[in-house]
């Protein structure tokens, strides 16, 4: 019995497990999986083996599907095409392999694929490459047919509004007329550049130097405006700020909100302040609380960045430095004085 798919009692045209190999698949436990052209159900197997909550695949062929649930009961299959999938489902990890060149459109079908994936999804897909250097579909002679093939220019152009990665080529088959190559494919998500460090460690330099293109919030600025009660914000958080605000104290202030158990509204006055792109946040946060901030943009679709520098002008807590110093100052003239009369 001759196939496409490879299974341990049959060698089909295509090396299923060493293009396994090759996809790069993340783990799946207890995610959702999609094949698109799922074939005899291989990958939706594997998916299930993996731990997979749910795998469904799709095609167009009775025959394969009626094998695949033979195979995979436990798997989900469905006698559709691509342009028929539920507007509302989404998954984790889509999988579409040896599947794109038949699509009429197939910039369409990759936009397709990405609008099906879950925020932190990922669409693998592995295509045949043309040769050339710019952006353009080549028509190609297969053993079984011609069909349309993107150059590498081509296919990057269209994933220009993806976050996308180049994972190598995958395994050849026999007549292959083109090399054929894996790509992860993810939503971009903006980056929220957080400069958290000590009072006077140079956080607004950096911002200037590195991050003078990127819409900015200034924390001394926000905490200015809580206190002055011209941003919106939570009563207790405004209660607790105008308690302890002063101009040389912003350091303090935001240091007893944490202490208070307020840093989650003040973050949440922080992301109203956000737009949908990179944005970057000047304003201190105590060591202990940093990695609550990084979570909680993480939780609302950001990429969370923390630089992390060595300033060897790093002068601390300068308000309260200045105060200490000057009274220790005038401790000294007092004792200097008392000599000298």
């Amino acid at each position: 019995m001759s196939g496409y798919q490879s299974f341990p009692y049959r060698t089909g045209a295509s090396n299923s497990p060493g293009k396994l190999t090759r996809l790069y698949l993340p783990p799946l436990a207890g995610r959702s999986f999609l094949d698109v052209g799922c074939n005899e159900g291989y990958f939706c197997g594997f998916a299930f083996f993996d731990g997979a909550a749910k795998a469904v695949g799709i095609d167009i062929r009775e025959d394969a599907l009626t094998t695949a649930r033979r195979l995979f009961p436990q798997c989900e299959f469905r006698l559709q095409n691509w342009g028929s999938l539920d507007p509302d489902e989404r998954f984790d990890v889509i999988l579409c392999a040896s599947a794109l060149h038949y699509a009429n459109d197939q910039e369409a079908l990759i936009h397709t694929l990405v609008a099906h994936l879950t925020p932190d999804g990922l669409l693998t897909l592995e295509t045949g490459i043309a040769p050339g250097q710019t952006p353009e579909w080549k028509e190609v002679r297969r053993s079984i047919d011609t069909r349309l093939f993107p150059t590498r220019p081509m296919l990057e152009s269209i994933l220009a509004p993806y976050a996308w990665k180049y994972m190598g080529e995958s395994v050849s088959q026999p007549g292959d007329p083109l090399p054929r190559s894996v790509y992860h494919i993810r939503r971009k998500r903006p980056f929220f550049i957080l400069l958290l460090q000590e009072p006077g460690s140079g956080k607004t330099s950096l911002r200037r130097e590195l991050f003078s293109h990127c819409p900015a919030i200034s924390g001394d600025a926000l905490i200015a405006r809580i206190a002055a009660g011209h941003e919106a914000c939570s009563p207790a958080l405004r209660a607790c700020v105008e308690r302890v605000y002063k101009p040389d104290k912003i350091a303090f202030a935001i240091t007893r909100v944490c202490e208070q158990g307020l840093l989650p509204d003040y973050l949440d006055v922080v992301l109203t302040c956000a737009g949908e792109s990179t944005t970057v946040y000047d304003g201190y946060i105590p060591a202990p609380y940093r990695p609550l901030v990084e979570r909680f943009f993480a939780a609302h679709a950001y990429i969370p960045v923390t630089p992390a520098w060595t300033n060897a002008g790093n002068n601390g807590h300068q308000g309260t430095r200045a105060r200490q110093e000057t009274r220790q100052y005038e401790l000294y003239l007092a004792a200097l004085l008392n000599k000298i009369t």
